[in-house]
């Protein structure tokens, strides 16, 4: 086995722990195994800036680094902006036992795993093993982080022939190489070859892989199934059956699926907003609270915060939010809030999300039953709407649903009716744009168009004739529009027509009204009002 003192000299290495004195340790320790440049961190947010300003040959870290991002963080964030070379050896120390520590550090790959307290003859070891390991993989590693495909498999082959204490690990290296390269077949026949000696796990995921990308589904769910029972704490085996699920479109699966997972590694952030998104779906709001609870917690310090982790967990809490001064109000309000809040805060400069947190803030409100607040709040909503460029049907529709929810009917309708002559509307969203029209009251429409009316007789009595027809043109948009308003629409037309000049427009605008009307039967009081006007279109249509 290789020395360790030659194997660290000259190599730039990263000590990260949140306390003084373990990092002072801890370079202490490495200084004495052979290191001569050692950069030390004390949290995971500086420890990440070290990662992206440098090259390092070894990073170690302590798992629990306090406030902001943790061991697992800066591992993941390193790997995702990739900064975290294949020839980088990352070793993880944890004084954590608990299970969903460990898990969540192993799903990232860390090249090792160190559990505290542990001696200066423990470290050596360590060390001295896997970075001998590292620097026989270096030359397969390096093709790797240049991107060059065809000769790290080809390099695979050499050591799988050459080099048989290193077979597995290469195989696992050919397997991922071939799978990017999207050579499904061949990784499949390397993955049964493995399998022929040992029923190793990654060999068994990676079968099922591709089985999967083969649309072999039911093949693929039952080898996951199996290894799933082999080995239960191997969740990348449920991310994958959850998927098959979701092909399927068994939702209610795939929940169950990614819920199994949660229980085994909870602090995996991907798959929390997954099983929240699924929740959703499903309308499992309880289930989906907890998964956007730990998505916002867990992304916070890390690369995959995402807007949509705090609104979807809005969202998701107000099924606990009701008129009532419950304990269970007051905590779904609180936490709605806060995540409203803290949108606004890291998202205030773009409009689209604002937007979104104003609308849930209203809703909220309304949820509440405090009216008032939740009318303002869809009042900046409306203002939003305005500085968003082309906003998404999706979101128009919430507009409308809160239009609605405010008990504002006539700005949902003329909302609705614009949104209708998209030609870009999908299936669901057709769907919710029905749904949305049913609940607008017709009523509460003709209420509205007869304001209007009551408002345009004020102005064609004023002799304001061209601000009456403007008014009424919006109330007989509607086709809930009540016969009173569309004689007076046809009366103040033909009045315009008789002090200025008839058009051929005007003529026909008031042909399809009275085509509206129809007949007024005799016995009705308005029937000799309808033939005046009648009389007086025949006489304009003449003229013209």
């Amino acid at each position: 086995m290789a020395n360790l003192d030659a194997m660290l000299a000259g190599k730039r290495i990263l000590a990260v722990d949140d306390l003084v004195e373990s990092r002072s340790a801890m370079k202490k320790m490495l200084v004495i195994l052979g290191a001569s440049n050692v950069d030390v961190a004390m949290d995971g947010d500086e420890a990440t800036q070290y990662i992206l300003n440098n090259d390092y040959d070894l990073v170690i870290s302590d798992y629990n680094l306090g406030r902001g991002r943790d061991g697992q963080q800066i591992l993941e964030e390193a790997r995702f902006i990739r900064r975290l070379k294949a020839t980088t050896t990352f070793v993880m120390l944890t004084g954590e036992n608990a299970m969903d520590m460990v898990m969540g550090a192993i799903e990232y790959e860390p090249d090792d795993y160190v559990t505290k307290p542990f001696t200066i003859d423990i470290m050596r070891q360590r060390l001295t093993r896997i970075l001998t390991i590292k620097e026989q993989l270096r030359p397969i590693n390096k093709a790797i982080d240049r991107q060059a495909k065809g000769e790290v498999l080809q390099l695979c082959d050499e050591y799988i022939k050459n080099k048989p204490r290193l077979k597995n690990r290469v195989e696992r290296i050919k397997g991922r190489t071939l799978m990017s390269l999207k050579r499904w077949d061949d990784a499949l026949n390397l993955y049964d070859e493995v399998l022929k000696d040992h029923e190793l796990t990654w060999a068994l995921l990676g079968k099922a892989t591709c089985l999967f990308h083969n649309d072999q589904f039911k093949d693929a769910k039952k080898l996951l199934e199996y290894t799933i029972n082999l080995h239960p704490k191997y969740v990348q085996c449920y991310d994958l059956l959850a998927k098959i699920h979701l092909k399927n479109k068994d939702l209610k699966s795939a929940q169950n699926t990614l819920v199994s997972a949660t229980h085994v590694s909870p602090k995996q952030v991907l798959r929390q907003m997954e099983l929240g998104r699924i929740a959703f779906a499903n309308k499992d709001l309880a289930v989906a609270e907890s998964a956007f609870r730990h998505s916002v917690k867990l992304a916070r310090h890390s690369c995959y915060r995402s807007v949509k982790n705090y609104l979807l967990f809005a969202k998701a809490v107000q099924h606990k939010i009701s008129p009532s001064s419950s304990r269970e109000t007051r905590a779904g309000s609180a936490d709605a809030f806060k995540a409203i809040e803290e949108v606004k805060a890291i998202y205030g400069d773009t409009p689209e999300y604002v937007l979104e947190a104003t609308m849930i803030e209203s809703t909220t409100y309304t949820n509440l039953g405090k009216d008032a607040d939740a009318k303002a709040c869809a009042d900046k909503a409306e203002k939003l709407l305005e500085e968003v460029n082309e906003p998404s049907n999706n979101t128009l529709l919430s507009m409308a649903n809160l239009y609605i929810a405010t008990k504002q009917h006539a700005k949902a309708q003329d909302l609705l009716s614009e949104i209708s002559k998209s030609k870009s509307l999908t299936r669901s969203e057709k769907r919710e744009l029905e749904r949305t029209k049913s609940e607008i009251s017709e009523q509460v429409v003709r209420q509205y168009t007869t304001d209007i009316n009551d408002k345009a007789i004020s102005y064609f009595e004023r002799g304001q004739l061209s601000q009456a027809i403007e008014l009424l043109d919006q109330a007989t948009a509607y086709k809930e529009a009540g016969l009173a308003v569309l004689l007076n629409a046809i009366q103040v037309k033909i009045t315009y027509m008789d002090q200025r000049s008839a058009s051929r427009k005007m003529v026909d605008e008031v042909n399809e009204l009275l085509r509206r009307v129809g007949d007024i039967p005799s016995n009705d009081d308005r029937h000799q009002r309808w033939l005046l006007l009648k009389k007086s279109q025949e006489r304009l249509v003449r003229m013209l």
